[in-house]
């Protein structure tokens, strides 16, 4: 058998499916004791051990490892299984949207009402306007302080001489926001070769409703002009405002147009509306599409593996059959949960009937603990994993003789245990 196949499979395993399950003693125990009976039973075989069969055979091995890990998550009934997440869901997207940020269902808040009257906005300053090129204020150092939210920032800010109002107001902005005291700044074009600075409040709204943030000079110059006072930096142009909105009827205020209920929910306001936004909580179809995805892909790989090896070899593929056969009984279930089968046996996924089933509950049916499909796929992965060699043709040396006792080691990992021990397996 040649290594080079299985080399490079190795290679690409993903350990949460080499590893997940090794600390289980009453799952190798339940292995070993397959492994032992199979090895006891089955017949001596002469294989032509080819290169298509070695790939077929290690990677039917290795999706059917991975189905099985897939189903698992899928059938986890516990506390912390992916049915059980869920997310915040608004109505209204464009006037309310929702988001949990603790999966605790004790802290969610009841399914509540919103209705959008005013959003917060921030304090916007706006400059004098100068010709970019031109030259004011002469050299020397200028001192000002700016206060916000009744905390004061001195500030002393130099001039060099000849410097025009681009070099002053671009090297004035950097300095402010660098600071990060709650104030940006920068140098905006007006047109015509004209600039001015923009001021903006890094907070929206504020408590009293008054200004967010005011600036004054404490030094001039000997004409008496001060760096606020010549660039105008003190004009408010838009006043900063605070959000108002109706929660469950009753008008509400946040300085900001987000904002955290019961510790679980961060609500974020977009825009002004006449009606209503409800927001409750429904099932995380992205959690568990993702998990339904896992599935496919993997019982696809199966597939593809049989395919090609069916291509190959020139003789119907046992498999394929086997899960044509596996799965006939429930395609009208799987139909509607978004999943399908075409020509070749590969399963596809409509994502709106796949969502629209995970909402509904009809997907945790179909993949649940009890479900009859999810046991009869978990059997077959099973019986796959631990002899991938029924599915390849071979010849037949001897039968076991069972007019006598049972012989076999279950730690020889033979063609006819599974091949490798990299899972239970």
């Amino acid at each position: 058998m040649s290594t080079s196949v299985y080399n490079n499979l190795i290679s690409t395993f993903e350990p949460k499916y080499t590893t997940r399950h090794v600390n289980n003693a009453s799952e190798l125990r339940s292995v070993v004791k397959r492994i032992r009976k199979l090895t006891q039973s089955s017949p001596v075989y002469l294989l032509n051990f080819t290169d298509a069969k070695q790939s077929f055979v290690l990677g039917a091995k290795e999706s059917s490892m991975k189905i099985s890990e897939s189903l698992r998550v899928l059938s986890d009934d516990s506390e912390d299984s992916i049915f059980t997440k869920l997310k915040a869901m608004s109505s209204d997207t464009d006037q309310v949207e929702a988001e949990l940020i603790d999966s605790d269902t004790e802290r969610l808040p009841s399914a509540f009402s919103i209705r959008v009257k005013q959003l917060a906005n921030s304090q916007v300053n706006l400059g004098k306007e100068y010709y970019e090129t031109g030259r004011g204020l002469p050299a020397g150092s200028y001192q000002f302080r700016i206060t916000v939210n009744d905390i004061g920032y001195d500030f002393q800010y130099n001039i060099r001489k000849d410097a025009n109002h681009r070099e002053v107001m671009q090297g004035l902005s950097d300095f402010i926001s660098k600071a990060k005291i709650g104030v940006g700044a920068e140098t905006v074009s007006t047109g015509g070769e004209k600039i001015r600075m923009r001021l903006e409040s890094a907070m929206a709204g504020t408590p009293n409703g008054a200004e967010s943030f005011t600036l004054e000079d404490k030094s001039t110059d000997a004409s008496g002009k001060g760096i606020v006072g010549y660039y105008g930096l003190n004009h408010v142009s838009v006043m900063p405002k605070s959000a108002v909105f109706d929660l469950n009827g009753t008008e509400k205020m946040s300085l900001n147009n987000e904002f955290v209920l019961g510790r679980a929910v961060k609500v974020t306001l977009n825009s002004v509306s006449k009606e209503e936004a409800m927001v409750d909580y429904h099932p995380d179809s992205d959690v568990i599409m993702e998990s339904i995805n896992d599935f496919v892909n993997s019982y696809n790989e199966l597939v593809g593996h049989s395919v090609t090896f069916e291509r190959i070899s020139h003789i119907p593929s046992k498999l394929l059959q086997e899960l044509r056969s596996l799965t006939k009984p429930y395609v009208s279930e799987l139909e509607s949960c978004g999943l399908t089968f075409d020509d070749d046996g590969y399963m596809e996924v409509n994502p709106s009937l796949a969502s629209q089933a995970v909402e509904e509950g009809d997907m945790q049916k179909l993949f649940g603990k009890e479900s009859a499909l999810t046991n009869r796929l978990m059997f077959k992965m099973d019986a796959v994993k631990i002899n991938p060699i029924e599915y390849i043709d071979k010849k037949v040396v001897n039968y076991p003789d069972f007019s006598k006792p049972p012989k076999g080691y279950s730690y020889i990992s033979s063609l006819y245990s599974g091949l490798l021990f990299n899972s239970y397996c």
